[in-house]
């Protein structure tokens, strides 16, 4: 049977996500980073429940964010929802449909808490098929990546004596995110995603690192929620 995200995980900040009424991206990075800690002893139930209550915060998060930008967003979901897309059925972790314009925005969330060498590229990969696959049915509709990743990662698996940085990793990465990242208008390819956000935490403090990725890069958060607002705004209005 499926984990529910009622089931406790016993880590007090995962467990609380819940009970925010207001949660931000800083309460994300915080309790992934307690989540990626503690991972090694959580088993494979509690391993899942805290993994769902995180994508659920930060799928709230995201809409909420949107709409500080002045989108309403009124048919918006902020959790999984299943949308048809030109190649197969997808769940979009926040999305919109109107009767009018069918679906105008979905948003795929990929957290990378474990195993970040390996599990980041194909995450990369999954968001620019989801672009690709949503865009052939909808190609006016506002797609956007989120990926989250603590700057440090285990140098062995079940292994808490060591860890080594990911921050190299992601300075690679960086110049291939920025440009899939860059669909500005709907004629535009659509393997392109109209913005990725990347959103990259220290596992000790679960602080945002406020220079990775670099200014000017359009991946931080901020840079993500406004380009995600723009183009909104600028294909079907501030509805």
């Amino acid at each position: 049977m499926p984990v529910q995200p009622a089931d406790r995980t016993g880590l007090q900040l995962v467990d609380g996500l819940p009970r925010l009424t207001n949660p931000s991206v800083d309460d994300y990075c915080r309790a992934a980073a307690e989540y990626i800690r503690h991972a090694t002893d959580l088993g494979p139930k509690r391993a899942k429940a805290a993994q769902i209550r995180l994508s659920s915060t930060l799928a709230k998060v995201t809409l909420k964010a949107l709409r500080a930008q002045g989108l309403e967003l009124r048919s918006a979901t902020a959790g999984e929802h299943e949308v048809g897309g030109g190649l197969r059925t997808v769940k979009a972790d926040v999305s919109e449909i109107t009767r009018t314009d069918g679906l105008t925005l979905a948003v795929e969330l990929k957290p990378v808490h474990l195993a970040v060498g390996r599990a980041l590229w194909n995450r990369f990969g999954d968001m620019r098929a989801f672009a690709v696959n949503i865009h052939l049915k909808f190609p006016f509709a506002v797609v956007g990546g989120v990926l989250t990743l603590p700057t440090t990662e285990r140098v062995r698996s079940n292994d808490d004596s060591a860890w080594k940085p990911t921050s190299d990793l992601l300075l690679r990465a960086v110049g291939r995110f920025a440009r899939a990242g860059s669909r500005r208008t709907e004629g535009d390819a659509g393997h392109l995603l109209e913005a990725i956000a990347v959103v990259a935490f220290d596992r000790l403090t679960g602080c945002k690192e406020t220079d990775l990725p670099a200014a000017g890069t359009g991946l931080r958060w901020n840079d993500f929620i406004e380009k995600i607002a723009e183009a909104y705004s600028a294909r079907f209005g501030v509805v």
